[in-house]
């Protein structure tokens, strides 16, 4: 169906609602107006970029790819504007159309160092581990100092002894010295992965240390901050007052499945497994409840009941965030949503999601500590640079774990990571039976299961379910002695369960 073409007037009316709710804060009024003129598309020229940016901030995902398209026609499809194009594509987990705008973006734009890391990373979550590391070493030669590819390089694959893909990498120490700070951190993270993958213990560590260093002036951790927002988020959140709010809800919330724990916890093999089964569509960090937060101001319970104050529907709230979802995994189907925040946002979707389950992963926490500080997370979790400050974070969420199971047991279903992967027979149908999913023989064989992973478990997922990171700590337990003497302190001066 066509639609009436929009006058330029009318364009102009529609930018500047756009902008003033921009503004003001005021994400359905930005949407509505960003709808209607990628609807008509009327001539904006560069501004079609700001519109795809914000779309994709709100987690409209298709509003954000039309506008995209729209900036690209106005460039005539310029390649540094199929390059933006293709960033974005990814961005929004959309793999394979940023995979077939790249490969059509000729290699030198920006530049063959920019160019050949998103080809690099998009080809490696797509599972095309080959061509990534070729792509990813050719970024190499154009651009030696590049850590961003050295750390892509080793996600790819273990480097043990004699690897030349592993050997290339140490042997860039010298010329790292005077890379820019976020590349060196790379390096440090990227050549401690070689190390560790060799079982060069002490090297391991003092490379993983220098690159926490680094990146924790870059990136600090505000521990006052988190801990308010541990506290906020359970504010106002009873069993009386979640289900109140549960009997206004009368649309289906049965589609998504939370999995959540610390990050390293095995929440991605969960994922994996989960995504593995006939009715469930696909899985990855969604982390749209922020968004939720938005409208409502505050993590709290009062946020909720404010909104309600003003518009009286549950619903609405429970349909966007569905409708968030299926954004990116489409109407059919269940997805998972594995976002690592998914502790702070609780109560809300117990509230407002009661039909959606719960899964909460626990992991020896010396090991998921050590998995955490090896780790260079890309976005936030900026606790993981110092081993004290794992030890605090970590603490926090034992917390709201201790807190929210005991007020939702029948919701959240606790797994153990240990347990699972040693008894899989055992613990995957019950989390079938939790999720409400029949039996299913190719969810014990996740590792067939071929689909994108972009999370810092790609390599492990495409494994077969093993015990090989029970007791990954146990060699550096010296090194980790800093995390294991703040835990531990923390833990014992704990108020006891009653």
């Amino acid at each position: 169906m066509s639609m009436k073409p929009m006058t330029e007037a009318e364009a102009v009316a529609q930018l500047r609602r756009f902008v003033a709710a921009l503004e003001a804060g005021d994400r359905r009024t930005a949407n509505t107006a960003a709808f209607a003129l990628i609807a008509a598309r009327p001539p904006l020229g560069d501004r079609w970029q700001l519109i795809a940016r914000v779309m994709q901030t709100n987690g409209e995902i298709s509003a954000a790819s039309a506008a995209m398209q729209s900036f690209v026609d106005h460039h005539r499809g310029h390649p540094q504007v199929a390059y933006l194009q293709a960033a974005m594509l990814a961005q929004c987990g959309r793999l394979e159309q940023a995979w077939s705008v790249i490969r059509n973006v000729p290699p030198s734009v920006p530049d063959p160092s920019q160019n050949g890391f998103l080809r690099g990373t998009i080809a490696l979550n797509l599972g095309l581990t080959d061509l990534a590391e070729s792509i990813l070493q050719t970024t190499l030669d154009a651009n030696p100092a590049l850590g961003q590819a050295m750390l892509a390089l080793v996600s790819a694959r273990k480097r043990n002894s004699g690897d030349p893909v592993g050997e290339r990498i140490l042997q860039s120490a010298p010329l790292m010295r005077s890379a820019p700070a976020i590349e060196r951190s790379h390096f440090h993270f990227a050549a401690g992965r070689v190390h560790f993958d060799r079982n060069e213990t002490d090297a391991a560590f003092d490379h993983f240390a220098q690159g926490a260093a680094i990146a924790s002036t870059e990136r600090p951790y505000e521990a006052k901050a988190d801990a308010r927002e541990a506290e906020a988020c359970r504010d106002g959140f009873d069993r009386a007052f979640v289900a109140d709010i549960n009997a206004g809800i009368t649309i289906d919330t049965s589609q998504p499945i939370f999995v959540t724990g610390l990050p390293r916890s095995g929440t991605t093999l969960v994922e994996q497994i989960l995504v593995s089964h006939s009715a469930v569509s696909g899985g990855e960090e969604l982390g749209r409840m922020a968004i939720l937060q938005r409208d409502l101001g505050s993590l709290g319970a009062a946020g909720l009941n404010a909104y309600l104050a003003r518009s009286g529907k549950a619903d609405d709230l429970a349909a966007l965030y569905l409708h968030l979802g299926q954004e990116r995994f489409g109407q059919q189907g269940r997805f998972v949503d594995k976002a690592l925040n998914t502790s702070r946002f609780m109560g809300l979707i117990a509230a407002l999601l009661p039909q959606a389950p719960v899964i909460w992963l626990r992991r020896d926490p010396v090991d998921c500590a050590w998995s955490a500080f090896r780790t260079y997370f890309i976005h936030g979790l900026d606790w993981s640079w110092k081993l004290e400050d794992i030890a605090s974070h970590f603490a926090l969420e034992d917390q709201l774990f201790q807190h929210w199971s005991e007020m939702f047991p029948e919701r959240i279903l606790v797994v153990d990571y240990q347990t699972l992967v040693r008894s899989p027979k055992t613990e995957i149908p019950r989390i079938l039976q939790h999720c409400r999913l029949a039996a299913e023989p190719q969810v014990f064989r996740p590792h067939e299961t071929k689909r994108v992973v972009s999370t810092a478990s790609a390599m492990q997922v495409r494994e077969p379910i093993n015990t090989g990171a029970i007791g990954a700590a146990d060699p550096y337990r010296a090194h980790l002695a800093p995390f294991i003497k703040r835990y531990s302190a923390i833990t014992a001066a704990a108020p006891a369960t009653p």
